[in-house]
Parts: C-alpha cells; structure tokens; sequence
C-alpha cells in the first residue's frame, strides 16, 4: 500500500506530465486541475469529475526528480547513518528500500515529504 506522501508524489508527477492525473477513488476517471501561484503557499488543486472531490498538492518549490547523482549521493548518505534531506529544500525524505534477495540487488526510492520531488537508484 502506497504511503500519502507516494500517492501525492505520483498525482504531482501525473500532473505535471499532461495537466490531469487519474482520480485516487475512481477508477478510470481523470481528474483536472490548476496550478495556482500565490504569495506564499503555491499548489496543485485538483477536482474530480464525478465525486467532485478535490485534492490540494503543495508545491512550493515546484516537483521535480532528481539527478542520479543526487540520488546516489542519498544512498550513501543512507548507508552511512548520516541524515537525508532534500536538497531544494532542506526537507525529510521518505525512503522506500527493496532488496532482491536472489540477485542480491538494492531498489531505492527518495520522496521529499514536502515538495514531493523523487528519485530511484537501482543497484546492480
């Protein structure tokens, strides 16, 4: 089950591809949205056609995935015990870990809690 922070990452990311991301509570249903700049608290507002729902994104700063290095430098970090922030805006990041136990490989994914920017590193 996906956590809140991957369900808001994966609807920002949908958004951001096309202008609509598919509805949470319906399935097949797409919902569609604005992004609204205000002074102080940017977002994503989306509205489902047929429950009328809406959902509010945060996204100051905007969503973004981060570069491989980044991202390997968050395994590291992650490795040595040190702390794992975001680096556009200092936040926590949620980790998401899988290890393969027949191949031995590693599958890491990195969700800013805030901004909801993201990023996977894969081990060979």
């Amino acid at each position: 089950m996906a956590t809140e922070v991957e369900q808001l990452r994966d609807l920002a990311r949908a958004y951001w591809k096309d202008g609509s991301a598919p509805c949470p509570k319906h399935h097949g249903v797409t919902m569609t949205g604005n992004f609204v700049q205000t002074t102080f608290s940017d977002h994503i507002y989306l509205t489902c056609p047929r429950g009328h729902e809406t959902v509010t994104i945060p996204q100051r700063p905007k969503q973004t995935e981060f570069q491989a290095q980044q991202v390997e430098g968050f395994v590291e970090n992650l490795q040595r015990g040190d702390a794992i922030l975001c680096y556009r805006c200092q936040s926590p990041l949620e980790v998401d870990a899988h290890d393969d136990p027949v191949t031995g490989a590693s599958e890491y994914t990195f969700t800013c809690v805030r901004c909801l920017s993201w990023g996977r590193w894969k081990s060979d």
